[in-house]
């Protein structure tokens, strides 16, 4: 069932202030494209230089608001944010639930993206450095995406990860679970390598890691029924790394 907004006595119950900003708003195109999420209506908006993600709907029969951002709202929780998104919303004829629940709906990614924007810079630096501290791939990406990943650093690592890979089925102590063990290495340490910059070099090491997979691969295969990992995961993972290096 859906709801009907009385639109002009929503704006009549708007303080004037923040109608005006919230109409200069969406005369200038700030409001992003209008999603549907857990009965109402949700969109980026862009406000001096910042993006802000505003919801309207209908929650406990009250049309209301909510947004990321720290301005002034009114007592439903609109600030211009919440409010330019309900005005694109009657301009687009959305139509709302009876009742809606904004979290209903909403995918991990804006969970995330609204928590980050929640939190003070110092804090969310300190979250990032105790997560980086502990996860090497988490770590690349942060200096890759920082430009301070030294690049010949990790193919060093990488080179001798290829080599205590390709040994690992020397001699006769070996059992299946150290070749998962390898490809399971395989996969988390191409995907550091490729955190960093594409290049010939890096190329060239995961066609190598292809390789050397290959020459493994066999040994899960005929361990069909005891092995606890598919040798194509591995392959699969290789290749992906692969396109992505001569993609880039």
């Amino acid at each position: 069932m859906a709801a009907l907004i009385d639109v002009p006595a929503f704006r009549d119950s708007i303080p004037s202030g923040i109608i005006a900003v919230a109409d200069r708003l969406t005369a200038t195109g700030a409001v992003g494209e209008l999603a549907s999420v857990g009965g109402g209506a949700q969109a980026e908006v862009t406000d001096d230089g910042a993006v802000f993600l505003a919801w309207v709907g209908v929650v406990d029969r009250a049309f209301t608001g909510e947004c990321d951002c720290d301005g002034p709202a009114d007592d439903d929780g609109f600030c211009a944010h919440a409010v330019a998104v309900a005005l694109a919303s009657f301009d687009a004829d959305v139509r709302f639930a009876a009742e809606a629940d904004p979290y209903a709906e909403e995918p991990d990614h804006v969970v995330y993206e609204r928590a980050v924007r929640s939190l003070d810079p110092g804090r969310l630096a300190a979250l990032v450095v105790d997560h980086a501290t502990r996860d090497r791939l988490f770590a690349a990406r942060l200096l890759s995406a920082a430009g301070l990943l030294e690049h010949r650093s990790a193919v060093e690592v990488y080179e001798a990860v290829l080599q205590e890979v390709a040994a690992v089925t020397t001699g006769s102590r070996w059992e299946i679970a150290d070749v998962e063990d390898a490809g399971r290495r395989l996969i988390t340490e191409t995907e550091i390598l490729c955190a960093g910059p594409a290049g010939t070099e890096a190329l060239e090491l995961v066609e190598e890691a292809i390789e050397i997979w290959d020459g493994l691969a066999g040994h899960l295969v005929d361990a069909w029924d005891v092995r606890r990992l598919d040798p194509e995961d591995v392959t699969d993972a290789l290749a992906e790394a692969r396109r992505d290096l001569l993609d880039r």
